[in-house]
């Protein structure tokens, strides 16, 4: 057998401790790459987390903002991303003006519009602005979007639902060669592109949202599903998006304030102005409250309309339902009736409009008749022909209808006949009407056994017959002139003309609470209105500490005094911990604390925030209420 010489030996043990020192360098470097490349996807993360969190802070503020602004007739609304028309130019960085998944140009994937939020410039840390994806249904586009304390975000992140947007971080462009399992899990091939005009001045080309995002963030068409992970990422790389996102509470809780301070401006001054258009009872009147139903049963604005069952509903939802004819909340006129004094052939009809007509006659008599009833027979002369007409208003004092003023009823009659009249809210929710007519004279021919024989049988040479027409309208939406809004207000959203009146239920888009009507708010504000305000008023609500009057604990100083409130309207905002809403949720599953809960005298909290143990977010608006130094009143 052969041996190996001494000196071979030792050439294979070198070539031997070469080999593992080699393997022990390549395994160091390998390691020190691996240890650099996490290094820089660490570094890569932090960078990247703190401009996505300073976008998603400006995002949230800048919609906040706006809910104050009182030609944002859409408060909560999200700007669009930036229009792609505008990448590139002196124009980038603004919000398009309305988006969409399927429009053609400004869908609702895009550059975050960090001018209109406000912003510079800010870019990732490839030198890449972010990117920006709003839910549909909160932006202005193919639909006008309905925003309120229900609202609900439509877009998904790794399966967390209810987002509103979502801001990426977009990162270097990568060339995509997904394997089985990430073309399973919605990505595909793709060498990004970003030769647009956002990086070539030259180009004509429009910014591809597939060109900056991947895989589920680049969904062809759009869809709702976006994510930040994928299969097999760490070896082989088709994601590197970095991504925050909103929720629809996220925003829902930052506009929970500005909502209530507009409610005050804008509504509050309205609903206080109508209080005293009424004139029984003295003083001031408010509707009955639509007993609370969860916002999840959808009831039809038509439905809200009080009072419950059981009569006088003073607290529970606004009864902003329409007058409209042969609607649920419909004021047409019932039980019509006429009596009076020398008054024959009564009738009252009422026309498709609902206008009601209602005519009499009485007798008067002619020469011959006074000489022979009064001068040959000696019949005394007769008193003042009198008729009153009663009519009863279904649902007038559980809704706000206009009440009818002296010009509202018209009188036709052949001689000087004097009208008024009263309009008295019932505790069962209507209204009654007396209209009282008056025509002086001693030379009727009284309706008596004899003397009415005499004058039917003697007709026409003795006795003529006056008739006596009055018509009177259906009680119509509420009006006010806005006498209780704040100056500014006022300039911002004059009464429109030709009538310089606001329609309190069905306002244009141009009047200060249209965004309250339009975005459905009446279905997440409580209102409790106080006892010396309702149909069934019997205290005063004149001064702080009347027994009529609301107590709201923790109200500002500065606005007036806690003890005095005729009404309160209190903002439901989203579910807090421990809050299970539904079509049967009772009322503490929105609001919170001591508003909740029923009491005498009614006392409500100023602004419920959470704490711990004490989750909460009420606001409210409340009437009397000052503002400015010296105060101002705005509601009074």
């Amino acid at each position: 057998m052969k041996t190996a010489s001494p000196g071979r030996q030792r050439g294979v043990a070198l070539l031997a401790l070469l080999a593992v020192a080699m393997l022990a360098v390549s395994w160091i470097l390998v390691s020190r790459l691996n240890a650099a490349s996490r290094a820089s996807s660490a570094a890569r993360r932090m960078s990247n987390a703190e401009v996505l969190s300073q976008a998603r802070q400006a995002l949230i503020g800048y919609v906040a903002k706006e809910v104050l602004d009182l030609s944002e007739n859409i408060p909560g609304r999200l700007p669009c991303p930036e229009s792609p028309n505008d990448a590139g130019t002196a124009n980038e960085g603004r919000a398009g003006s309305t988006c969409d998944p399927t429009d053609p140009v400004n869908i609702n994937i895009g550059r975050l519009p960090w001018r209109t939020l406000g912003l510079d410039k800010i870019v990732d840390d490839a030198a890449e602005p972010l990117w920006y994806v709003v839910s549909p249904n909160w932006v202005l586009g193919s639909a006008t979007p309905v925003i309120n304390s229900g609202s609900s975000g439509q877009l998904n992140v790794d399966g967390i639902g209810n987002v509103v947007a979502i801001i990426i971080a977009p990162g270097r462009a990568l060339s995509l060669n997904p394997n089985a399992n990430q073309i399973a899990a919605g990505c595909t091939a793709r060498n990004q592109d970003r030769s647009d005009r956002s990086h070539v001045s030259t180009s004509l080309n429009n910014p591809n949202y597939r060109d900056y995002l991947e895989c589920e963030n680049a969904s062809s068409p759009i869809d709702a599903t976006f994510g930040t992970s994928v299969v097999d990422n760490a070896t082989n790389l088709v994601l590197n998006d970095h991504v925050v996102y909103v929720t629809a509470a996220d925003i829902l809780n930052a506009i929970q304030g500005p909502v209530s301070e507009r409610l005050q401006r804008t509504v509050a001054p309205l609903l206080s102005e109508f209080s005293g258009q009424w004139l029984a009872p003295p003083g001031r009147f408010l509707p009955y409250a639509f007993p609370f139903t969860p916002p999840e049963n959808n009831a039809a604005k038509q439905a809200h309309c009080g009072p419950s069952p059981a009569a006088q509903q003073a607290e529970g939802l606004l009864p902003v339902a329409l007058a409209s004819s042969g609607q649920p909340c419909s004021s047409a006129w019932t039980d019509i009736n006429i009596s009076g004094t020398e008054v024959t052939n009564p009738v009252c009809t009422s026309s498709p409009s609902d206008v009601v007509t209602c005519q009499y006659t009485y007798y008067g008599y002619t020469g011959p008749g006074l000489l022979l009833f009064q001068g040959i027979l000696g019949f005394p002369p007769s008193a003042d022909a009198s008729a009153t007409i009663t009519a009863s208003a279904l649902h007038a004092s559980a809704s706000f209808r206009r009440p009818l003023v002296a010009s509202d009823i018209t009188v036709t009659a052949p001689r000087n006949t004097t009208m008024t009249f009263t309009l008295t809210p019932q505790t069962n929710g209507a209204a009654n009407l007396s209209v009282q007519l008056q025509t002086p004279g001693s030379d009727f021919c009284v309706n008596d056994p004899v003397r009415g024989l005499a004058c039917d049988v003697l007709l026409p040479l003795h006795v003529t017959a006056n008739t006596v027409t009055v018509t009177f309208p259906s009680l119509a939406d509420a009006v006010v002139q806005g006498t209780q809004l704040s100056a500014n207000v006022l300039a911002s959203s004059p009464p429109p003309p030709p009538s310089n009146s606001y329609t309190l239920l069905n306002p244009s888009p141009n009047q200060p609470h249209y965004w309250f009507i339009q975005n459905e708010w009446y279905r997440y504000t409580y209102y409790a209105i106080a006892p010396a305000v309702t149909a069934a008023a019997a205290s005063p609500a004149t001064n702080p500490g009347d027994s009529g009057c609301i107590v709201v604990s923790g109200f500002p100083l500065a606005n007036g005094s806690t003890n005095d409130k005729r009404f309160v309207l209190a903002v439901m905002g989203p579910a807090v911990t421990g809050q299970t809403r539904g079509t049967t949720a009772l009322l503490s599953q929105y609001l919170e604390g001591q508003n909740w809960a029923p009491g005498s005298p009614r006392t409500f909290a100023y602004q419920v925030y959470a704490a711990p143990g004490n989750p909460g977010n009420d606001r409210l608006a409340a009437c009397p209420f000052s503002v400015g130094s010296p105060p101002v009143s705005v509601c009074n």
